[in-house]
This record gives structure tokens, C-alpha cells and sequence, in this order.
């Protein structure tokens, strides 16, 4: 850009007098100069609202300056015009009237930020706008920056290929509060956390891209019947199970479906990563199941286990993987070449997902037994005689397991020797798994009610969350848990 030009001027020379288009990066690093110029002109006092028309947008200092105010305008209305101009550029043509009604056509940019940001900039329906300048910067800054994987700070079912439901944290926090609800329907997987993206699937089949901070429903698109399979990011790749016996692979920076490839007839079990490959459980028919390997980048089968329906997720350790069926057995293998390492018989259905240890996993099943099984032969550590049945997977904080009972309770057991420690009461089924954030814990119940709690089981907080129940397990990042419902995906912080 040359001092002294307009920016209409500059666009002529890029665009051979707009007979080509500008590039997409062009497009919103000049959304992004000229989001700044409107930040920096909304906090004057009195506000200033410019006009956005390229003619009259002087280049000053090598970058647009916007000058001057129209009479009555506002916010919402500067971010249309800004939204306009980019969807124009764009796509190569001119703004149209019939935009403020119907939006502009999609855009199909090149990631899911990029066309969420072009969207949400020249929506139609003010409320869907980004809420001030500062926003729509902070957006246009993310979706110019965003063109690779963002890593992942919970991208597992569990947190961890050890599956332990834990994280660091300050200790001490005494309470919890909302920060933001997404309602978009029932909500059973486990949610994952990746970059500013928080990913979940409804019971519908949707695979849904929220941000982070806000809840703001960024893609969605519909990948199956219905899913209850929680998400698995591995670098640049979404792995999911479906209820249609698949695994979909979608891209996590541009949404696009990678590979879909048929399992078995149903996939509740959450893939996890292995290399280049993954392992996921799948159920095949009445009483059969597997556990699959696959290549994480094709979906093809490297080799496959049979065992009973598996509904349990995989769980990593050097060297093995374990697994639960409903043959009510606890199983590990070699994961490189799938030989078997032991297997152990336990009281009753197995559908919880082992958490590991270094030495042990511990693990629930539907006969109302947690059993502790050494990782390096599979021989009995202890047992714990619950009474009722266990489908939670186990939280590991040092010292300290803890699950969910279909009698409401949540029973905390000494890690080294299976001793109760405690037992708190909900008012419903507890079939969402418990999550150890530092010395506090963190569970929903069917009762609709989320709940934090000290290590000796003392309820910090208990708020509803939605009346029809919680059986997602929740995701960590930070200060911050989400976690579905009924309702949809719920966005929590602790507090001290």
C-alpha cells in the first residue's frame, strides 16, 4: 500500500482493475487493519463511526485509516459494512443489497475459523455479529494466524491416552460458575479441547465446532444416525465412532471428511491414537465385538481382536493396551501387532474405561466390583465390593481413585489398597465419569446436577445444569470445564 492512495486505488493494481480476485490472505489481513482502525475509532469519545468505502479509505503509513463518522451509526452496523466489503473481496464480486436480508452466499475459505469469521461479520441477524470491534479483531487475528493443527489441550476421551481424568491445577478451588451454555441438543459424548476449539457430538449425529471462550457455534455438520463416541484429535485429524458402525476422520483446521470407513455395527468406544495408527472397541452383532487397530490416516483395518461387545475406550501404556468388554472380561494386548499380553475375569459387564497407573488400571463393572489390575502380568492388586453396578470410568488423583454408582453415589477408594476413603450422594445414576482437577473433583449426574467436591467428598457446589441429565464426562483446560447435557455444551470455570 503507497501513502497518498485510497484503498479502492491499491485494490485496482492487486486486481488488474478487478478483473482478479485478491488472495485470501490479503482479504483478512486487510480485514484485520481495518478492524483495528474501527477499534481504535469506537474508543474516542464520543464513538466514531466511518464510513468503510474503499474510494474514500485514505492509505496512510502503508495501511488503510478510516476518517471521519456518519451521522447515526453504530457498532453493529460498521461490523456489517467491514463484513461486506471482505465477503465482496472474497469472492469476487460486488456487494449486494439483498445481503442484509438473506447474508452473502458462503464463502468456502480455506479453514473453519475463516469461514466463520466472513459469516458471522456480515450476518443478517445483528445478534449473531461479533459483540464489539475488539471481538471481530481478535477473530480476524485468530483466522489469519489459524492454518495448522492447534494443539491439543484435552483431544482425548479421559484427557490422556492413560485415561486417568486428571489435571494439574492451583489448589483450593471452592466453587464453580457458568461462562457460557451452547444449546444446540442432547449432548452424551465426551468433549475435547483443542486451540480455541471445543468439539463435541449430539445424540443426532452432529459433530459440532464451538469456540472456546465463547460457545459460538463455528461449523456443524452432520455425520451419522446418531453418535454417542466421544472425539479423538490426533495433529490434524478428528477420529469418531458412530453408531452406524463407522470411523470418520475429519480435517480439524478446514472441517472437510477425510476418510469414513466401516467398523463393525456400532462404534461407542473412543478411538486413541498409537503412531501412525489408532485403536478404537466396535460391537459387530449380538455378544461379538473387537478391538481394532487402524491406520490413523486411511482407516484401514491393521488388525482386529474378538472379543464381546466392546462399549469400553482403549487405554494406553507402554506397551499395552487395555480394554473392558461385555464378556466381563478386562483385556491387554500388544498394541504394534495386536498378541495378546493377559486377560482377567471380572464380575460383571465391562463397559467403564480402564484408568492406568504406572503399575496398575483400575477399572468398574456392572457386577458393582472396582478391581485394580497390575499393568505388567494381570494379576489382581485388590477389589472393592460396591454393590452397584459401575458404567463411570475411574478419576486417578495421587492417592486417590474415583467413581461413579447407578445408585447415585460416588464412592472414592484409597488407590494403593481399594479402602472406601468416601461416598457422596446425588439424586440419580452417576453415568458420566468424574474428573480430578488438582485436590477438587468434578462430575454430572442424571440427576441434572453438576458437582464439585474436595478430595474427602465434601460437596463444594451443586448446580443444575440441565433437568434433563448429565452423562457426558467433562473436559479440562485450565480453569475451565465443558461438559454436555441434555441441553447441549456447557462451559464452567473454578473458582477460588
Amino acid at each position: 500500500m503507497v501513502d497518498g492512495e485510497t484503498l479502492q486505488d491499491d485494490l485496482r493494481q492487486r486486481t488488474r482493475s478487478f478483473t482478479s480476485r485478491i488472495s485470501e490472505d490479503e482479504v483478512f489481513g486487510l480485514g484485520r487493519d481495518l478492524a483495528r482502525e474501527l477499534v481504535r475509532a469506537h474508543a474516542e469519545s464520543p464513538a466514531r463511526h466511518p464510513g468503510i468505502d474503499p474510494a474514500a479509505i485514505p492509505i496512510l503509513e502503508g495501511r488503510p485509516s478510516l476518517q471521519g463518522s456518519r451521522p447515526d451509526g453504530d457498532a453493529g452496523e460498521d461490523l456489517f459494512l467491514l463484513g461486506a466489503l471482505l465477503n465482496a473481496l472474497a469472492a469476487g464480486t460486488p456487494a449486494e443489497v439483498a445481503w442484509r436480508l438473506d447474508g452473502p452466499p458462503p464463502f468456502q475459505a480455506s479453514t473453519i475459523a475463516r469461514r466463520y469469521v466472513l459469516a458471522a461479520l456480515a450476518s443478517p441477524n445483528p445478534a449473531a455479529r461479533f459483540s464489539s470491534a475488539k471481538d471481530a479483531l481478535d477473530a480476524l487475528e485468530s483466522a489469519l494466524a489459524t492454518t495448522a493443527p492447534p494443539g491439543a489441550a484435552w483431544g482425548l476421551h479421559r484427557g490422556d491416552p492413560g485415561r486417568r481424568g486428571f489435571r494439574e491445577a492451583k489448589p483450593g478451588a471452592a466453587r464453580f460458575e457458568p461462562v457460557w451454555e451452547s444449546p444446540v441438543g442432547a449432548t452424551v459424548a465426551s468433549p475435547v479441547v483443542a486451540g480455541n476449539l471445543v468439539l463435541t457430538f449430539t445424540t443426532d449425529g452432529r459433530l459440532l465446532f464451538l469456540d472456546r471462550g465463547t460457545g459460538r457455534r463455528l461449523h456443524e455438520m452432520p455425520l451419522a444416525s446418531a453418535v454417542e463416541s466421544s472425539p479423538a484429535v490426533s495433529e490434524r485429524l478428528v477420529l469418531i465412532g458412530t453408531d452406524d458402525g463407522d470411523i470418520v476422520a475429519v480435517d480439524l483446521v478446514d472441517g472437510s471428511q477425510r476418510y469414513r470407513v466401516k467398523l463393525g455395527q456400532m462404534v461407542r468406544s473412543s478411538p486413541i491414537p498409537f503412531g501412525a495408527r489408532a485403536l478404537v472397541g466396535v460391537i459387530e452383532g449380538k455378544g461379538v465385538g473387537a478391538l481394532v487397530a487402524f491406520d490413523r490416516d486411511t482407516g484401514r483395518v491393521a488388525w482386529k481382536r474378538k472379543l464381546g461387545p466392546v462399549f469400553s475406550s482403549p487405554a494406553l501404556a507402554p506397551g499395552k493396551v487395555v480394554v473392558g468388554s461385555d464378556d466381563g472380561s478386562l483385556y491387554a494386548f500388544e498394541p504394534e501387532a495386536g498378541g495378546p499380553a493377559w486377560s482377567l475375569r471380572l464380575s460383571g459387564k465391562v463397559r467403564a474405561t480402564p484408568a492406568l497407573t504406572e503399575e496398575l488400571a483400575v477399572v468398574g463393572d456392572f457386577g458393582g466390583r472396582v478391581t485394580a489390575v497390575r499393568l505388567a502380568d494381570g494379576s489382581v492388586a485388590w477389589t472393592r465390593e460396591l454393590g452397584e453396578a459401575v458404567y463411570s470410568s475411574a478419576a486417578i488423583a495421587p492417592g486417590l481413585c474415583v467413581v461413579g454408582c447407578h445408585d447415585g453415589t460416588l464412592r472414592g477408594l484409597d488407590l494403593a489398597t481399594g479402602e472406601p476413603r468416601f461416598e457422596a450422594r446425588t439424586r440419580g445414576p452417576v453415568v458420566a465419569s468424574p474428573v480430578a482437577v488438582g485436590d477438587r473433583l468434578f462430575v454430572g449426574s442424571t440427576d441434572g446436577d453438576a458437582y464439585l467436591l474436595d478430595a474427602s467428598g465434601n460437596v463444594l457446589q451443586r448446580t443444575q445444569a440441565a433437568e434433563g441429565g448429565i452423562q457426558s464426562s467433562p473436559a479440562v483446560d485450565g480453569d475451565l470445564l465443558f461438559f454436555g447435557s441434555s441441553r447441549g455444551l456447557h462451559a464452567v470455570a473454578l473458582r477460588p
